[in-house]
């Protein structure tokens, strides 16, 4: 037993944990054959690299040993507890499990430790299969017509086998858990189909490497071929270990004999039985499926034994055609297959009858029999001579014994081919005795005569035989010499032998004569070629096929020297030739530059194409059909080289013979070359073959069968006659007249074709004529085909939208030389076309031949192959044909489906309108932009194909919608059609959903303008409406559901067989069609914001299916996966309640289907459907699927979770991990992981723990999860310094950088998860490792703006009607990350091909920049998400860091980033603006953090010049600035320009209050410190730009347009020159500040505001009055403005205000309405006054108490503002409360009365006249006496005072700054402070401080 590898048989700790999932043979060859797993590089390469894989390879036929002590041994040890842990909680039974193995292995003999692998790979797929057995009746009310499928005749055998292989699991509840004899059963299923697989894949990868070693039967070694695939060394690996012979020394036995015995071994089990389960109740259907595996076994040995015949380049040894013989002979050939159970009957005749017949047929390998037999024949081989005894004809008794198995088999069908080619080889070897006996015999006659001198020369009978004889003889004789000329040949004894065991008569005449006259063996041989080969050969390119179909060729091939030529003979050579492959499979062929086998091997024999094609040429047009069926059948692979001079084309147009009858009365002829056997005649008068049909008396004669192609001797119209001139000499083929002639006439036959087709369109009724007339039907269907064949022969190989010039020219040389002869009107399209026309509308004349639809496939065939070439002549004739019916009644393809095609059962003819469908639609997409090319444009680009540009897009859009209307009615429809061949439905149903989806995505997935007629694809515009209004209705009518829920239906039924056939492929390509389609409307629904439709409605109710289906098919999965997805986010869109995914699963379909999902990717590795599960579960945890999130992400639904609570005992509904967990085991090894599916994995985690916050606590206890994130990319930091510069060439440029988003996302969540927790130790911990994070995540992005610009100039430029913007991809998916991330370069290449700049020279075109452009976008993508991230976290991290000094320093470093970020960002994207934004509010963010805790670090300090320079850069005015669309990023600029100043103002000169404070400063003037001189200059011109000139703009933009401008934009400049003013040495520079407020008129602007307000009032709030007044009061605290205000007269501005005189003409008191008027009062107008007393002084003493003593009800109620029972005002109900503000009212009124009163008392010595400054009518002593009266009662000033706005309240909560004052919060305090400096100022003490 070879070692056993972790690749194929891992430790079971890891099987059973779910971290490896065994690897079945059977998903094996599913990857392999259809997932494409050849491009595979992971898991499936590791499993078949693996030695014991290798080993079960090579030992296919029996791969299991038997159980031995030594696998005993070795099971013990892999079952151990130390390789196994053994817990109670443990999701499976290892003593169950052992406990089975040893049974099975008891039970079907083989070693233990394969049987425990089977029994591990059955527990493994278990959830699949419970959850594909579903519930009894799931599928009732949709799947009626899968019923339909147990209907396939014999071409599917397999299919309805494997149907009812899987029935008798699925019908089981309980199947797998309690009842052992079910699970058993299953056991033995298992173990069935592993055998079976295991096979079925030596097989397939052994055929793929002799197909790259050989390249193929037929067809030479190619030296120059590429390298193997890592599948075809594995292959060549498992063949080494085969030997096709056995050794001389029998040490090694023929791996064919070996096969042969094993086949053997099976045909006699079937008899025995195998006996398992005795006892059990179900042995007769556990003997079914094992007899069946039985024979699917002997099926898969007898294509390994045939692809090894087919691929040996020796003859066959005797031990080994023998024992094939034998064992045919004992079964005799497999005529009749009889099995014991009637249920399997028939089904598997066609597979095993034609092996038989085929392997039997290359066992003999008639062609190097021959070959050896030739060579014998000119170098007689002697019996004496051992070393020519290696082929089994050289070996007496081997022939005889074939011979006599053959003699008897002659009467069988199956061995007809074997008998036809032994019978030939037997001729081969009589004429090559006889000639060598012969030779010998003359030879000695002559010797004899010269020993006695009687020589006998008249002895010629040697002579007369042919020279090759005489030729043998002579070499004989000199090579030989005279001794051993003698002797008997080993040749001639075989015959005499063979002649003498003989049957009575010619033995060899025998074996022909039931060969080709009792059995058809060229019937039998054309009905395996098309039942057999081509269905079940299509893998590998179709190379089985085609191999098999050569092998066939091969006995053509030999049987030309005895077979003559015939009408039979052609018909099966052309039937080999193409097997049963319709056009549309050759065109969906891919191409090989090798070509077909069969095609290949005709083209390279030269005796072939003499006897077969150039005979039936010559016989042309007297017998088209086999010469036009050779012609089409070698057109697809014949491009001129292969053996043949010319392409088929070429040769028609060149044809040397032209073959007729000639008419009785015809006499213009006389004989020539008379000497000669044949009978030649030459013509004396010209004659004119007269094609026009005619049914009366005519000069032509009938040809044979009733042929009319007319002969005269008179002139007829050219388009209508083909003439043969005088002089033409012809060759006589009958006996009696009408002569049928072969003229040697060069003509073209290409014109011929076209003379015949405008003849036919002139018939009124084709049908009439029989069907080797030159008009019958099939006659010029043939002609069409041939023509179709042709044109689509040349474009292969070039892709749809790129056939070159060339193409086009050649195909316009081939419809032009067909056209040559017809009307001057016409051509050959016009003709066809009309024929078309012609036979569409018989459907209304007749009711009669309704099978003959054939002329209807083969013109719709020719309308699909001229489309890409001449779209211009398509679109016109299907816009008036009445095909679609356009304008007209009813459309003809309606007509002739229901009628002809519906009772037929076969729908050939909608196929072929479904292909010119799907066509049109890439038409319209391919030639979209060519199409809108200018004239001009296509002149300079010479070589830009126009193709179609001068189609009307009205016509196209109407064809298509016709189109569109006509194929939805049909999809509606087909589940209820009959159908010969079900699966015909299934091919027509793929195609349906393969091009409604293309439309949509067309339509929806670039260009998101939504006008669809706007967009490049507009045409499809109103298919794509009609698709919308019909799939995505509301209505509850399921006429449009019930198709994708029958072919679901359908879907869960898809077999799983190992005989291949195209049936599978129709098969499942339908169903992912169907969940395509379903997605993309479901999208498309989404996008277009529709409300939920009915198609979404039921796909929700059949989720369970669709469940089921994910576990149906390997190829299903990703389809499923994404409606789902689509399901899921589609349904949160709306304002509903989504659907409950779970409630619609069911909790035990949820429970298995998550079990399936948990598993992933395994065990492919496929990435592609990993990211899209994890897309899915993604969906599910953020778009309110609350349910079956909780299920997810716990691995219990809440019910479960209820039920755990109360029974501790319960186990687990699920045997996998919760994927939260799986998710984090991912990602503690994330630097090991793919980058794409780290994305998804992390994306998944951020997304549930955004949305379920307790999944933090789930990370928290995970002991590797955090520290992995938090490491990651940790090593980046090495290369920050050319972060930025350098050149962007590999995924991992914007993935890494994409991953450390997602990461600082899930970090940010988790940090503030902390902080509530009280834990900062985790934030301290992460800051060590965000040094990447920290440098680089706020630069600027490596957007590459030169490449934009000039891409988007050059693209305009080059492809005239479009721009970049029409490619730009939608939100119906969400696009990758890489080279298509943003414009769609896939469709942006099916649409600009045309164009040669596209690709450019040496690849450096358009699509190259289109490319580096989406590469350039990805990267900014990913560095503008990483940004957003790192802005979360660092505000995160700044709360529990804030007060650490490294941490400010990494804050300060951050607002410093995104500053000059700002700064340098010049991009004009709109993405690049709202990143600028986001900069900015972090920025500002973090800022005030550092403002709050007052850090002193010397990076905060140098935060101002970079926030002067941006906001500089940007624009520093504000006013110009809110007239553009940046007005937000602005604001946010000033406003940390106002926080940077907060940094350099004096704490000592900043009190601590509101911008809108009422203190005024000035009297209290700071000691100013010293400022750097930097700091200094941008003060300076900040208070220049931002504030006076600001100020100024601000006011006309208000005045101008006053909606732009808000209150906080006068509040934010007011803060500005307030901080700006109190950076020390800032007031000093009086020239500077004078200057600058002077020549903005700054003053004048705020008096003015003033004047408005009360017009700018909103709700009658003057606000813009208390803004204007704040504004002064800010400039009046500087000493040199205040005089510059006075001198200006503000004050006596401000007092003619209509605001002003409003508080002069009553009391307003803090309560009243408006609260501003107050304001403007108490915190603006006085603190003014006292600034600008403070500043002027004495000369302005007299004014300001006048202008006090004009506002006397204020100074009244200001009067009583302490009153024991104070009223703030007349209408005041509340007078009895104290506010903050009445308090600095005082104050302020104090400090002015008492400065105006030493104004007063100074007299003259202060430059004042006493008489004339007034006394202030406000009663200081009252308000003395009260305030001392209220600090004596501090309880009651408690309950009177009042918080007045959100700052006064908060005060009113926080605890006073000094613990000793009395007071009990902060609010109290400063009223207290405010009363004691009102008492302190009128007692003459002044301002506490």
């Amino acid at each position: 037993m070879a070692p056993i590898g972790e690749a194929y048989f891992p430790p079971l700790d890891r099987c059973f944990s779910g971290e490896y999932q065994l690897l079945s043979w059977k998903s094996t060859y599913v990857a392999l054959s259809q997932l494409g797993g050849e491009s595979d590089n992971g898991s499936l390469k590791r499993h078949l690299t693996d030695p014991q894989t290798i080993n079960l390879l090579a030992h296919c036929f029996s791969p299991y040993s038997s159980p031995t002590s030594q696998t005993k041994s070795s099971f013990e040890t892999k079952t151990s507890a130390i390789n196994v842990t053994l817990s109670s909680n443990a999701r499976y039974d290892i003593k169950q499990l052992k406990e089975d193995t040893l049974w099975l292995s008891k039970e079907t003999n083989i070693d233990e430790v394969s049987a425990l692998r089977i029994a591990v790979l059955e527990w493994q797929t278990r959830p699949a299969a419970q959850l594909l057995r579903g519930k009894p009746g799931d599928l009732s009310t949709y799947v009626d017509g899968a019923r339909g499928v147990n209907q396939l005749q014999s071409s599917s055998f397999d299919t309805g086998s494997s149907l009812r292989e899987r029935s008798s699991l699925l019908a089981k509840e309980g199947l797998f858990i309690e009842d052992n004899s079910l699970r058993r059963q299953r056991l033995l299923e298992t173990c069935l189909s592993e055998r079976r697989y295991i096979l079925k894949t030596g097989e397939y990868i052994t055929f793929a490497a002799l197909c790259h070693r050989d390249g193929g039967p037929g067809e030479a070694a190619d030296e120059g071929r590429d390298r193997p695939s890592w599948m075809e060394e594995v292959g060549r690996v498992v063949l080494s270990a085969w030997s096709l012979e056995d050794s001389p020394k029998g040490n090694r036995r023929s791996v064919i004999v070996d096969a042969i015995g094993n086949l053997r071994a099976r045909f006699e089990a079937m008899d025995k039985g195998c006996g398992w389960l005795h006892g059990e109740g179900i042995e007769e259907e556990i003997e079914i499926a094992w007899v069946r595996n039985q024979l699917v076994e002997a099926i898969h040995i007898m294509h390994i034994v045939l692809n090894l015949l087919e691929a040996s380049s020796n003859l066959m040894k005797a031990p080994t055609i023998l024992a094939w013989f034998r064992l045919m002979n004992e079964c005799v050939f497999l005529e009749s297959v009889d099995l014991p159970f009637p249920t399997l009957q028939g089904q598997f005749d066609i597979p095993l009858q034609s092996l038989a017949a085929l392997i039997s047929l290359a066992i003999l390998q008639p062609r190097k029999t021959l070959e050896l037999l030739a060579q014998s024949s000119t170098a007689a081989v002697s019996t004496t001579n051992p070393t020519e005894l290696s082929a089994y004809i050289l070996e007496s008794a081997a022939v005889n014994e074939i011979n006599d198995i053959l003699i008897a088999a002659a009467p069988l069908t199956i061995s007809s081919p074997a008998v036809l080619a032994w019978g030939i080889v037997m001729q081969t070897l009589r004429e090559t005795a006889l000639n060598t006996r012969e030779s010998r015999e003359t030879r000695q006659s002559l010797r004899a005569a010269d020993r006695y001198g009687t020589p006998d020369s008249s002895d010629t009978d040697g002579a007369e035989r042919p020279s090759r004889t005489s030729l043998a003889s002579l070499r004989r004789r000199s090579s030989t010499g005279s001794d051993t000329s003698q002797q008997s040949t080993l040749l001639e004894e075989i015959y005499d032998t063979v002649a003498i065991a003989g049957i009575d008569g010619d033995p060899i005449l025998y074996l022909a004569n039931n060969a080709v006259q009792g059995n058809k063996v060229f019937d039998f041989m054309e009905a395996v070629s098309a039942r057999y080969c081509t269905p079940h050969g299509f893998e590998h390119g179709g190379r089985p096929g085609q191999n098999m179909r050569a092998l066939l060729l091969e006995l053509i091939r030999a049987s030309i020297g005895f077979i003559e030529y015939t009408p039979a003979l052609i018909k099966t050579t052309v039937a080999v030739i193409t097997g049963s492959e319709r056009y549309w499979d050759i065109v969906d062929r891919p191409v090989d530059s090798r070509g077909a086998a069969p095609t290949a091997t005709f083209l390279r024999d030269s005796v072939l194409r003499r006897k077969l094609f150039l005979q039936a040429s010559a016989r042309f047009p007297y017998e088209s059909r086999p010469f036009l069926n050779f012609c089409r059948a070698l057109a697809f692979d014949n491009n001129g080289r292969d053996g043949m001079e010319h392409a088929i084309w070429t040769i028609l147009d060149n044809l040397d013979t032209f073959t007729c009858s000639m008419p009785v009365e015809f006499l213009g002829y006389r004989n020539v070359r008379t000497q000669e056997e044949n009978d030649h005649i030459e013509l004396t008068d010209a004659l004119t073959v007269t094609m026009a049909p005619t049914t009366e008396r005519s000069t032509g004669l009938a040809l044979p069968s009733n042929r009319r192609l007319q002969t005269s001797g008179g002139k007829t119209q050219s388009s209508r006659s083909h003439e043969i001139p005088s002089g033409t000499q012809g060759e006589i083929q009958n006996d009696s007249k009408p002569f049928v002639v072969v003229w040697n006439q060069e003509h073209s036959g290409l014109k011929f074709i076209g003379k015949v087709l405008q003849c036919a369109a002139n018939v009124d009724d084709l049908h009439k004529y029989i069907s080797d007339s030159i008009f019958s039907i099939d006659v010029v269907g043939d002609n069409i085909s041939l023509v179709t064949s042709m044109l689509s022969s040349i474009m292969r190989g070039s892709p749809l939208g790129q056939i070159s010039h060339e193409t086009i020219e050649l195909a316009q040389t081939i419809l032009g030389s067909a056209s040559d002869g017809l009307d001057r009107n016409q051509d050959i399209i016009s003709v066809i076309f009309d024929i078309f026309e012609k036979e569409l509308f018989r459907n209304q004349r007749t009711s009669e031949d309704i099978e003959h639809v054939e002329i209807l496939v083969q013109c719709i065939q020719f309308t699909y192959a001229l489309l890409p070439l001449m779209p211009d002549r398509v679109w016109p004739f299907l816009g008036r044909s009445g095909l679609l019916g356009i304008g007209k009644d009813e459309s003809q393809l309606t007509a002739v489906v229901t009628t002809r095609e519906l009772v037929l059962g076969r729908y050939e003819f909608l196929l072929g309108s479904l292909r010119l469908y799907d066509a049109l639609v890439e038409d319209v997409v391919t030639h979209v932009v060519s199409r809108k090319t200018p004239a001009k444009a296509i002149a300079r680009f010479g070589n830009v194909n126009s193709l179609g540009a001068g189609t009307s897009q009205t016509a196209m859009e109407s064809v298509l919608l016709t189109f569109t209307r006509i194929m939805i009615e049909m999809f509606e429809s087909t589940m209820n059609w009959k159908f010969l061949d079900p699966l015909g439905r299934m091919e027509i149903n793929s195609r349906l959903c393969s091009i409604f989806n293309g439309i949509l995505e067309y339509c929806f997935d670039v260009n998101d303008s939504p006008d669809l007629s706007q967009k490049l694809t507009s045409a499809l515009a109103p298919s794509a409406r009609y698709l919308i209004d019909v799939f995505l209705t509301r209505s509850s009518n399921d006429v449009t559901v019930l198709p994708f829920l029958h072919i679901l239906g359908e879907g869960i039924m898809t077999p799983t067989t190992t005989l291949p056939t195209r049936h599978m492929q129709y098969w499942t390509a339908q169903v992912r069609g169907a969940l395509y389609l379903a997605s993309t409307l479901i999208r498309v629904n989404q996008v277009l914001q529709l409300p939920p439709s009915h198609l979404e409605d039921q796909m929700f109710k059949a989720a369970s299916t669709l469940a089921r289906l994910y576990a149906a098919h390997e190829s299903y999965k990703l389809p499923v996966v994404d409606l789902f997805d689509a399901l899921v986010r589609s349904a949160a869109a709306t304002d509903q309640q989504p659907p409950s995914l779970l409630g619609h699963l069911g909790q035990e379909t949820a429970n298995h289907f998550l079990d399936v999902l948990s598993m992933l990717d395994q065990p492919f590795n496929n990435d592609t459907l990993s990211c899209a599960i994890w897309r899915l579960l993604s969906a599910v945890v953020s778009k309110r699927q609350q349910w079956l999130a909780i299920f997810v992400l716990t691995g219990s639904t809440p019910r479960d979770t209820f039920k755990e609570k109360n029974d501790a005992a319960a186990p687990s509904s699920r045997r996998s991990e919760p994927i939260l967990n799986v998710a984090l085991d991912f990602l503690a090894n994330i630097e090991k992981m793919e980058p794409q599916k780290a994305l998804n994995i992390l994306e998944f985690v951020a997304l549930g723990a955004d949305f379920w916050p307790w999944v933090l606590t789930t990370m928290e206890q995970h002991s590797r999860f955090l520290k992995a994130i938090s490491e990651y990319g940790a090593h980046f930091g090495s290369v920050t310094g050319t972060f930025r510069a350098k050149s962007y060439k590999t995924s991992a440029d914007y993935n890494s950088t994409q991953i450390l988003s997602l990461i600082a996302d899930i970090l940010s969540m988790y940090t503030h998860y902390t902080q509530q927790m009280g834990n900062r130790q985790f934030s301290r911990n992460l800051v060590p490792h965000l040094t990447y994070l920290i440098k680089n995540a706020v630069s600027t992005p490596s957007y590459n703006a030169s490449l934009h610009g000039n891409l988007r100039q050059n693209f305009e430029v080059n492809f005239s009607g479009c721009n970049l913007a029409h490619f730009k991809r939608t939100t119906i998916r969400k696009p990758l990350l890489g080279d298509s991330f943003y414009y769609n370069l896939k469709l942006a290449d099916k649409m600009l091909a045309h164009n040669p700049a596209w690709v450019g020279r040496k690849g450096q075109g358009f699509a190259e920049e289109i490319k580096r452009a989406n590469f350039n976008l990805s990267v900014v993508e990913s560095q503008i998400n990483l940004f957003h991230s790192w802005r979360t976290l660092l505000v995160e991290l700044s709360g529990p860091l804030a007060s650490e000094p490294k941490f400010q320093r990494i804050m300060a470093v951050a607002v410093t980033d995104c500053l000059k970020a700002n700064a340098e960002d010049k991009l004009p994207e709109a993405i690049f603006e709202r990143l600028a934004q986001s900069r900015a509010e972090l920025a500002f963010t973090l800022l005030q953090r550092l403002l709050e805790i007052k850090s002193p670090e010397v990076e905060v300090k140098s935060i101002l010049p970079v926030a002067w320079n941006t906001l500089r850069m940007h624009n520093p005015n504000l006013g110009p600035a809110l007239e553009g669309d940046d007005a937000d990023y602005h604001r946010m600029l000033l406003k940390i320009l106002y926080l940077a100043l907060q940094v350099h103002t004096s704490t000592e000169s900043m009190p601590s209050r509101d911008l809108d404070s009422s203190r005024a400063d000035g009297a209290l003037a700071p000691k100013w410190s010293s400022t750097p001189k930097q700091i200094l200059q941008n003060a300076l011109e900040i208070l220049t730009t931002v504030v006076a000139q600001g100020f100024r703009s601000l006011t006309i933009v208000l005045h101008d347009t006053s909606h732009l401008v808000h209150p906080s934009d006068f509040s934010l400049i007011t803060a500005i020159l307030r901080s700006v003013i109190h950076i020390p040495d800032t007031s000093r520079n009086t020239t500077h500040l004078l200057t600058s407020f002077m020549d903005s008129q700054t003053a004048r602007c705020a008096s003015t505001l003033l004047s408005w307000s009360d017009q700018l009032a909103t709700s009658g709030d003057p606000v813009y009055g208390e803004l204007s007044i704040l504004f002064l009061l800010e400039m009046s605290s500087v000493p040199s403005l205040a005089e510059s205000l006075a001198v200006e007269g503000v004050l006596t501005h401000m007092l003619s205000t209509n605001l002003v005189r409003l508080l002069q003409a009553r009391p307003f008191g803090p309560f009243d309405q408006p609260a501003r008027m107050y304001n403007i009062w108490a915190r603006g107008l006085l603190p003014l006054l006292l600034n600008l007393l403070h500043s002027v002084g004495a000369p302005l003493a007299a004014e300001i108490a006048a202008a006090l003593n004009s506002f006397p009800h204020q100074l009244a109620r200001a009067s009583n503002v302490f009153a024991s029972n104070p009223r703030t005002s007349t209408n005041d109900p509340n007078g009895e409360y104290i506010t903050i503000a009445m308090a600095s009212e005082a104050v302020n009124l104090a400090l002015i009365t008492t400065v105006l009163q030493s104004f007063s008392e100074a007299g003259g010595s202060a430059g004042v006249i006493a008489s004339q400054l007034e006394e202030v009518n406000w009663d200081g002593a009252q308000v003395k006496e009260d305030a001392e009266g209220w600090l004596s009662r501090r309880g009651g000033l408690r309950d009177r005072i009042v918080p007045t706005n959100q700052r006064e309240d908060a005060w009113s909560r926080a605890k006073p700054s000094k613990d000793d004052a009395g007071s009990e919060n902060r609010l109290e305090e400063k009223v207290v402070e405010e009363i004691k400096n009102v008492v302190g100022i009128l007692e003459g003490q002044g301002v506490a401080q």
